[in-house]
């Protein structure tokens, strides 16, 4: 059973401690203005995208900041960022930390792909890597989505050798998701515990935007109700009672995905708006609500009218 408590923290947006067993002990669920219109509207993409991952990322930062004061006596040098290709390059933590601290933020890369087994079974492989910057004695941070964590663990997987390897110590990981379920979130707790087997101080704090999503079925589609994992503050239920419709029997509380792919909807923003159509006209025939209906026939509309406008000629040069 999940409980989650309110810490006051001035940072412009609502952070929760989560205590669940299979989570890593440090667990916060961030409420933030930029990621609802994220995950409440699946119309944003490409451009406009970006622009509210930014700021995410820079609440991302500004909440581990003020939670973690250890942070503060680290030098540039000894923090790194775990880009995950694709996904990471869409938080764009780069940038968040320059414009947060006016200093270059170092960079490894893991190329990590998915595939799967059977059913809503994912495995996942590495097909490239880059860890010049990987720091000694450091902090390690990474932002992606998680649906089933296996592109995470095998990211973390390697990041452990690499660092066995090199016989360097490290001394946390910093995860924060925009999108993450429960079910995936839980694997970090199992590579806690392999990496405390080297480096018994080493810790993994989690931010997760809105919520802990629950998984359907399919292993993709991050769902905001899902009965013994979607993990919810109250302020998120209602924003949910709101936007979607009755959170206990609604359609689409327990339907729509809260992301998509992220992947296309940061770099292929017409195949991830041709997804929200194909869901909301076949969703449409199914879902019994009024709200619902309104809902997805918005969708419908909107999304018709943003793949019309990814047609048109560009822009004159300004």
């Amino acid at each position: 059973m999940a409980t989650s408590r309110k810490v006051s923290l001035p940072i412009g947006g609502s952070v929760y401690k989560v205590e669940h067993p299979e989570l890593p002990k440090n667990t916060h669920i961030v409420c933030m203005t930029p990621v609802q219109k994220i995950l409440y509207n699946p119309i944003i993409c490409g451009r406009d995208l970006r622009k509210l991952s930014l700021d995410c990322s820079k609440l991302f930062l500004r909440a581990a900041w003020t939670m973690m004061p250890s942070l503060r006596k680290l030098s540039a040098r000894q923090l790194s960022e775990i880009v995950v290709l694709r996904g990471s390059l869409g938080y764009q933590f780069d940038a968040a930390f320059e414009q947060l601290f006016k200093r270059y933020l170092p960079r490894c890369f893991v190329g990590a792909r998915r595939f799967r087994i059977s059913g809503g079974e994912f495995g996942a492989e590495i097909f490239y890597t880059n860890f010049d910057s990987l720091p000694n004695d450091g902090v390690l941070f990474t932002g992606d989505t998680i649906a089933t964590g296996a592109s995470l663990s095998r990211t973390l997987a390697v990041t452990r050798n690499e660092l066995r390897e090199r016989d360097y110590d490290v001394r946390s990981l910093l995860v924060f998701s925009i999108a993450g379920s429960f079910k995936g979130c839980t694997r970090l707790l199992e590579w806690e515990e392999r990496f405390r087997e080297w480096w018994p101080n080493f810790r993994i704090h989690l931010f997760a935007a809105e919520a802990l999503f629950g998984l359907a079925d399919n292993g993709t589609d991050l769902l905001f109700r899902r009965e013994d994992e979607a993990i919810l503050p109250n302020e998120s239920i209602k924003r949910v009672d709101r936007l979607y419709g009755d959170y206990d029997t609604g359609f689409l509380p327990g339907n729509i995905c809260a992301i998509f792919d992220w992947g296309d909807r940061n770099f292929k923003p017409e195949r991830h708006l041709e997804d929200v159509l194909k869901f909301a006209r076949s969703s449409l025939k199914v879902a019994k609500d009024q709200k619902s209906k309104a809902v997805l026939r918005g969708l419908i509309l909107k999304a018709e009218n943003e793949l019309k406008k990814l047609n048109q000629s560009l822009p004159g040069i300004r």
